[in-house]
């Protein structure tokens, strides 16, 4: 049992996770990294070593295994949980109508089943750690939903409804909800066709995933419920309250995904 502040990550052996679990390990918390890819979190072992950190294989989609790797985080950090950082999640590009069914429920189950197994089967420890953050990858597309990755955008919609809902819930044990809402962010969920056709600046410019691991570090020491990386995407939110149909023009001319 350690002293030590805890974060555990899933989705951790790349991209944002792999980030995060760097900046918390450098800011000398326990960290849990979480991966479905046992490979992947071989190397981030040989990159970060095994002291304060843990590594474990995990499909989030397994409320069984979810749970058990919950329990021996917990046996490590003392029964605490400052963050669960639900960051796992897939995309699939294409129209609605042509992309296998199969692949629809994946992302489902993945991007809203396995944030809900995470979160509740952690809600113990986040109940037993005063001023603990639940904090779930959303998306740009949470904000509205973009043509050619529907279900994606469908599931990022509803990691942001959840949220709100748990932000004010989670008041009654101390505990607080948030989201972080990211561009183009540099994983290797972006294709390099539409890497290619990036912006070199503005709000659909790629984005370093160190960006994602300062915003969970920031998002712990405040209230805030919705983060949006860039900050300029909020803009995109407040046109999306204001005329849906104008931010959906928006999107299909300068959006990630447009061809212009």
């Amino acid at each position: 049992m350690n002293n030590l502040k805890s974060i555990f990550i899933t989705g951790a052996a790349g991209g944002m996770g792999r980030s995060t679990a760097k900046l918390f390990l450098n800011k000398n918390w326990f960290v849990g990294c979480y991966d479905n890819n046992k490979e992947n979190l071989l190397e981030l072992e040989d990159e970060l070593g095994n002291e304060n950190i843990i590594y474990e294989v995990l499909d989030v989609t397994n409320k069984e295994n979810f749970q058990e790797c919950v329990n021996n985080f917990s046996s490590k950090s003392g029964g605490k949980l400052d963050i669960l950082f639900n960051n796992a999640g897939i995309t699939q590009g294409g129209f609605f109508d042509e992309i296998p069914y199969e692949t629809h429920m994946e992302i489902i189950n993945i991007n809203i089943i396995g944030v809900i197994n995470g979160i509740y089967s952690a809600s113990n420890l986040l109940k037993n750690t005063s001023n603990s953050l639940c904090i779930t990858t959303s998306s740009s597309s949470g904000i509205m939903g973009m043509e050619m990755i529907a279900s994606y955008s469908a599931s990022k919609h509803a990691v942001k409804g959840l949220t709100e809902s748990l932000s004010s819930e989670f008041q009654r044990f101390n505990s607080r909800a948030a989201d972080i809402l990211p561009g183009v962010i540099d994983t290797p969920m972006i294709s390099q066709e539409i890497r290619e056709n990036l912006p070199k600046d503005g709000i659909w410019r790629l984005i370093s995933s160190d960006e994602i691991a300062k915003t969970v570090w920031n998002a712990y020491n405040s209230d805030k419920i919705h983060w949006y990386v860039p900050k300029e995407l909020e803009d995109l939110e407040k046109e999306v309250a204001k005329n849906p149909l104008n931010a959906r023009e928006i999107l299909k001319t300068s959006g990630p995904l447009s061809n212009d």
